[in-house]
């Protein structure tokens, strides 16, 4: 299983570096396999935010793999538990074998580019600083796939 997260960053802090190489390392070390991608943010000091949106949105469309099913990080997303959020990734790559999470900028994802994802998640209803969205991201990965391979990380 390809897992891929397209995110909008600029420049993350070392401990944010520090994180996603070790969750990144601990995913790729079995069947799946897992990177991000950055995509820089395409910032004009004097547009608006609808077309800042619009903007990250054409340039998410550039990356997203063409085989895999999207998953697109929402605050009005479907809100999972790790069990259920497992037993629904499991479900999904029974028929695809890509799976590819995108995590839009600080003013979240373009509403007509939410279309193209075959689903919307939420991570919580609280809010993270976007930084931590991606460290959750992939600590929630590697749980689902230490809850479907049986290991002991993930405890009920």
């Amino acid at each position: 299983m390809k897992i891929t997260i397209l995110n909008i960053s600029n420049k993350m802090p070392i401990w944010v570096e520090t994180a996603c190489d070790d969750y990144l390392q601990r995913i790729n070390r079995g069947k799946y396999q897992c990177k991000i991608i950055e995509i820089k943010s395409p910032k004009a000091p004097n547009k608006p935010v609808s077309q800042i949106k619009s903007d990250e949105a054409t340039k998410f469309a550039e990356y997203i793999p063409r085989d895999a099913f999207v998953i697109m990080l929402d605050e009005r997303g479907v809100d999972f538990g790790s069990l259920k959020l497992a037993a629904k990734l499991d479900s999904i790559s029974l028929t695809n074998s890509h799976i590819c999470f995108i995590i839009g900028g600080a003013d979240g994802l373009d509403d007509q580019f939410k279309t193209r994802a075959n689903m919307l998640i939420k991570l919580s209803s609280l809010t993270f600083p976007h930084a931590l969205v991606r460290v959750i991201l992939l600590e929630q990965i590697y749980r689902v796939i230490s809850i479907l391979e049986n290991h002991p990380y993930h405890r009920e």
